[in-house]
């Protein structure tokens, strides 16, 4: 009885094919992996200023930019005044990767110029994840 070997050429195309085969897998992983790593939720303070005009009126004025790879859902920026009190000077909704939010408000607020207040801004992106930032800004005037 006699056995017929497999051929060395056979052998060698066969280990090949599965070398490439284990390649392409690990390509696709590692692509996969890749593109989740590229998502990214990030508010930049392009501008901010807050001016005293009296008693009891400030003017606030500021610009937030989507410099992230994902859709904001909603943004709020607010900021507690010299009494405490919480001041919600923007409630927006989908800002988009590149968009920005500008505005200039005169709000009743009691602000001492030269004091550093904090302003809060928090961001809940399109999947649910939250993102928040923080800024010191002197109050001038």
């Amino acid at each position: 009885m006699g056995h017929r070997a497999i051929s060395p050429a056979i052998t060698s195309i066969f280990l090949i094919g599965v070398a490439v085969t284990g390649a392409v897998s690990a390509g696709n992983a590692m692509f996969k992996q890749n593109d989740i790593s590229q998502k990214s939720a990030r508010l930049d303070i392009l501008d901010s200023q807050l001016i005293r005009l009296g008693d009891d009126k400030a003017y606030f004025g500021f610009t937030v930019k989507n410099t992230g790879t994902v859709t904001f859902a909603s943004v709020n920026i607010r900021m507690s005044d010299g009494t405490g009190a919480l001041q919600i000077l923007a409630n927006e909704s989908l800002l988009e990767p590149g968009d920005q939010i500008s505005k200039y408000l005169i709000n009743d607020m009691v602000l001492d110029s030269g004091v550093k207040y904090l302003v809060h801004i928090d961001g809940v992106t399109t999947s649910g994840s939250a993102y928040s930032i923080a800024q010191t800004v002197t109050a001038r005037g």
